[in-house]
């Protein structure tokens, strides 16, 4: 019997980046955001969208460790509506984490959950978290918080 003498040939699909070719629609960009938080072991659920809910609410509502996140899902050049922008904001007041996630910025968001869980694991053994894991935390942040107009914490009226 012989030792592997190379990796793998192929990086695991649910790490970023993410292969986003067969991305045709809002759908499979729902379909990958469900599949990424189900990898990093994030609580979620999606708002039933009728006319007996509240509008602007985000696609996915997601909770781990005491931290809860919305994420809206576009696709193409589809932006996000006043409302959905609204409820973002309120979300961001409240110390949540709302994010725009489409098939250019998808990669945002795995590397965000990627660096959260080194931060929750950090945290929890009183270490300080390694710089890089910080500044890629604020870079994806930032991408994906960009289609909402870069909210900082001000919902709009």
């Amino acid at each position: 019997m012989t030792a592997p003498t190379a990796a793998p040939s192929k990086p695991h699909p649910l790490i970023a980046p993410f292969d986003v070719s067969k991305i045709k629609n809002e759908k499979g960009v729902k379909t990958l955001i469900k599949r990424i938080l189900d990898f990093h072991g994030w609580f979620h659920w999606m708002p039933a969208a009728n006319g007996y809910g509240k509008s602007g609410v985000s696609d996915h509502n997601a909770l781990k460790d005491g931290v809860f996140m919305v994420i809206e899902a576009k696709f193409g050049t589809n932006k996000p509506s006043p409302m959905q922008q609204q409820f973002a904001g309120h979300i961001f007041v409240n110390d949540g984490y709302a994010f725009c996630v489409n098939e250019r910025n998808i990669d945002h968001l795995g590397w965000f959950l990627e660096s959260f869980a080194v931060a929750a694991e950090c945290n929890a053994k009183g270490q300080e978290l390694p710089h890089e894991h910080g500044a890629r935390m604020l870079n994806a942040i930032a991408a994906l918080t960009a289609p909402f107009g870069g909210i900082a914490g001000k919902p709009q009226a």
